[in-house]
């Protein structure tokens, strides 16, 4: 279990840190600043680019007031125009937050958490 977490924990974090250190694309940069995401607070937990069949940018990010965000936004082939968000909601009741859950030990949402608060620390 705690090896398992490990893990989870490191790859959350891995995506974080990528996401600190390189340029958003300006689509999804600029839709999370209309709708008050403090981009060098919040963290990317997810993000697809280009996945066949989908808006170009889709994922999840955890905002700088412990938010979960599902998104998806539609852009141009650069990633630097909004066509349409087609998706930005909040998800965070449907995160697994708990730190102690029987056979799987902490939640997703909660090394998330763990993770956004060290980096903002």
């Amino acid at each position: 279990m705690q090896q398992q977490n490990a893990l989870v924990e490191e790859s959350i974090q891995r995506e974080a840190i990528h996401w600190r250190q390189n340029p958003l694309p300006e689509a999804l940069r600029v839709s999370g600043l209309e709708r008050g995401v403090e981009w060098e607070r919040s963290i990317v937990i997810g993000l697809d680019i280009d996945f066949p069949g989908m808006p170009r940018l889709f994922g999840l990010l955890l905002t700088q007031d412990e938010r979960f965000v599902d998104f998806a936004v539609d852009t141009d082939e650069t990633h630097k125009i909004i066509e349409s968000v087609e998706t930005w909601r909040d998800v965070t009741e449907a995160e697994n937050t708990n730190l102690r859950n029987r056979g799987i030990g902490a939640g997703r949402g909660a090394l998330a958490i763990k993770v956004l608060r060290a980096l903002n620390s």
